[in-house]
This record gives C-alpha cells, sequence and structure tokens, in this order.
C-alpha cells in the first residue's frame, strides 16, 4: 500500500527505536534491548515493547516491523509489529508481556507495540535508508531517537 504524505510516498513502514541507558544508568542500552529479546524467547516469541512517545499519527497505520538498536547499530534487533496502540485508547492483546523490570513504569501517555518474531540483525551503512532519504545509522548517531524507513 503507498499514500502520499507530505511529499513523501509512503508504503509498509519499518520503525528504528534508539534505545538509551535506563533505570539510572543501571541498565545500558544493549542490556534493554537484550532484556527484551530474552522476554520474547521465553514468551512463545512474543513481547510487548513500550514507548513513552507515540510514532507520528500519519505514520502509525502503516508500521509493520520494528528495529530496537544501540545509537551505533552494534546491538540491534527486528520484529513483527502485530498490533500497535497507546493505553489511554487501547489495551494491548492477551498473550503479550513486557520485561517484568518495567512492571511499574506509569501507563500515562505510553505507547505499546506487541511484537513478534524478534531476531537478533546486523546493521551496516545503507542496509536502511529513512523516508527522508538519510542513511540509519547517521539518523541515529545524532539526537533522533525513532526513525521510519520504507519496506
Amino acid at each position: 500500500m503507498y499514500l502520499y504524505q507530505g511529499g513523501i510516498f509512503l508504503n509498509d513502514l519499518l520503525v528504528a527505536y534508539k534505545f538509551g541507558v535506563r533505570c539510572g544508568g543501571d541498565l545500558s542500552p544493549r542490556e534493554g534491548i537484550l532484556l527484551y529479546k530474552l522476554h520474547a524467547q521465553s514468551h512463545d516469541g512474543k513481547v510487548l515493547f513500550t514507548i513513552n512517545k507515540v510514532p507520528r499519527p500519519e505514520y502509525r497505520d502503516y508500521i509493520r516491523k520494528i528495529i530496537l538498536m544501540t545509537k551505533d547499530g552494534s546491538t540491534a534487533v527486528l520484529a513483527d509489529v502485530d498490533f500497535s496502540g497507546r493505553y489511554s485508547l487501547i489495551t494491548p492483546p492477551e498473550g503479550y508481556s513486557k520485561p517484568s523490570i518495567w512492571d511499574n513504569e506509569s501507563k500515562e501517555g505510553m505507547g505499546w507495540f506487541a511484537l513478534s518474531n524478534m531476531r537478533q540483525i546486523e546493521i551496516k551503512r545503507g542496509d536502511y535508508l529513512s523516508v527522508n532519504g538519510k542513511d540509519l545509522l547517521d539518523s541515529m548517531s545524532g539526537n533522533a531517537y525513532m526513525v521510519y524507513v520504507n519496506l
């Protein structure tokens, strides 16, 4: 499916999300990503990824895959997006849970992705270009934390 949005043709999208340090510095970006991967492996391949900023409205309906990655791409996982939503509007589907380390996080304003088929990947320069034509690694090396990529 293609959509013309703001001068850009969109088809199915991948959203890449850059992990930062969590839990007051006790959890590195790499550890956070691997925690989601391990959780999925021990829960029939499914995991709930929560995020404090949801994707832009014009892109939401087209997101089919997600990459969770470190700033330099040295650790990255790719997963299928089965469902997505905001806690304030939609309850996540049964069978998807998040790692217990995040059980006490506030759901206020939070979005979520129900993920499956999570696998570790290697990201090389030129593998992924943003909808704006910029290399994913270049985008994530700066201040960007969420980048959209046409599939």
